[in-house]
């Protein structure tokens, strides 16, 4: 569900470009039998494709309810992937729910490459075809995810974080496009789609994987009184939805959430609101644990989130820091924010104090739960905050700029400009923290002399 996208109706003004699309929304709505009609609108805002409210709402209201059959599901496979997987053709594969993903981008390809003709509800597929054809273009979404970016432009985001994360990615992604590959080609019917259709399979399997990656949802279901694995959906239009923070309430906050609701062909992904919203304000879902903190939000969904750097008057996050900073002291590698540092830096911090301040003093590391010692006086705070902001003044850049020049059209469009821009912007949100920081720890310098 990624914040940006370019599709002939992800980009332009701050309403929806053209009558066209607007008829294509309401069309899609109705195709997959989604409520409640009327309430929501497909918009393009600041280059960022988005689902806004045509009315008031009160809280707790259902604001969008999509019935699971209409959803891309990860428990019904395509019958030519169960086949390949199985042993033989009377004993199919058991159900393995860490294989969601490669079974999403199966569904997803072949949604892709069937024919509307003879199927079971010509409607909801006709519908869920118009729906991918709204989907981001393969090659802004690839250049958006840093699974596939050259390594210098890797290198130029300066996170180590994500370089490890992106690594880790690439041989996971490899086994997995070499999985459905081999699916693919084992299937006659489907080969001969492909070669119809002059597509390249690696690129397919890829490009599906991408969407499921960005736009997948998790939701967690009980059958009758057994837990059962969760459950990995696309859902049409619940997959425009924006992401917003759930830690904090105002501007750029999460004002909904979604889950399951209802029994057996009643079942449906709804969402509902956290709050009142008023008309014509953006609906916005926190995408969880994989969106924070910047670099993972980058890694996982393509965007780096605007998240709030706290104050010194804010009151800390309940919960995972959401902007986090990478610094290195003495050869090791520490993650701060722009209120919290952890406990081994600033013991790293005060061992080199003392080494410094004692000269030829035996040294021996203070255990931080011996509250007889202070072992973060002002002088260690002061010399943190000086690495910290040395730290920040080594990636500072001009602020980014939203490249919309070279995304509007796709003659235009440079994949490895907007892949270097989001690796800028991932740098400037780390410099905004990592500044933060290095204030915050001056103010606690100066507060503690003066107390003294």
């Amino acid at each position: 569900m990624s914040a940006s996208e370019i599709s002939s109706t992800s980009q332009g003004s701050e309403q929806i470009t053209s009558q066209d699309d607007a008829s294509a929304f309401e069309s899609l709505f109705q195709g997959i039998s989604a409520s409640p009609d009327g309430l929501l609108d497909l918009r393009s805002s600041k280059g960022e494709r988005g689902i806004f409210l045509n009315r008031d709402v009160g809280t707790d209201d259902a604001i969008l309810r999509i019935p699971i059959s209409s959803c891309v599901r990860d428990d019904m496979p395509p019958d030519w992937y169960d086949q390949a997987q199985s042993d033989d053709d009377e004993n199919p594969h058991p159900y393995n729910p860490s294989k969601w993903a490669i079974r999403l981008a199966a569904s997803l390809i072949d949604l892709d490459l069937c024919s509307n003709e003879g199927a079971d509800d010509e409607d909801i597929l006709r519908a869920k075809k118009q729906w991918l054809a709204m989907m981001p273009d393969p090659q802004y979404l690839r250049a958006c995810l840093p699974l596939h970016w050259q390594e210098e432009i890797l290198s130029n985001s300066k996170c180590t974080a994500l370089e490890i994360a992106n690594d880790s990615t690439y041989f996971a992604r490899a086994d997995a496009v070499s999985e459905l590959q081999a699916a693919l080609q084992s299937s006659e019917a489907q080969n001969e789609l492909c070669a119809e259709r002059n597509l390249d399979v690696i690129s397919l399997c890829n490009n599906a994987f991408d969407l499921v990656q960005t736009r997948c949802c998790r939701v967690e279901r009980i059958d009758g009184v057994q837990l059962c694995p969760p459950l990995r959906v696309v859902a049409p239009i619940f997959d425009f939805i924006n992401h917003g923070s759930s830690q904090y309430v105002g501007e750029g906050s999460s004002n909904a959430y979604f889950g399951l609701e209802g029994e057996g062909e009643d079942r449906a992904l709804v969402v509902r609101t956290r709050r009142g919203i008023p008309a014509d304000n953006q609906i916005l879902i926190d995408y969880g644990d994989s969106a924070r903190p910047s670099w993972r939000c980058l890694a996982s969904y393509g965007f780096v989130p605007d998240y709030r750097v706290l104050g010194p008057d804010d009151e800390p996050f309940d919960g995972a820091d959401e902007c986090v900073a990478e610094v290195f002291y003495n050869g090791g590698r520490y993650e701060v924010s722009s209120h919290t540092i952890p406990t081994e830096l600033v013991e790293a911090a005060y061992a080199s104090y003392l080494e410094e301040e004692e000269g030829a003093r035996a040294f021996t590391m203070v255990d931080s739960t011996d509250e007889s010692e202070n072992i973060f006086p002002p002088a260690v705070a002061l010399r943190l905050a000086k690495r910290i902001s040395d730290a920040a003044f080594d990636i500072v850049i001009d602020r980014p700029e939203t490249n919309e020049r070279k995304m509007r059209s796709k003659d235009e469009f440079d994949p490895d400009l907007l892949a270097n821009d989001l690796a800028k912007s991932l740098r400037w949100s780390q410099n905004k923290v990592l500044l933060a920081c290095a204030v915050g720890l001056r103010d606690y310098a100066a507060r503690e002399d003066t107390s003294n």
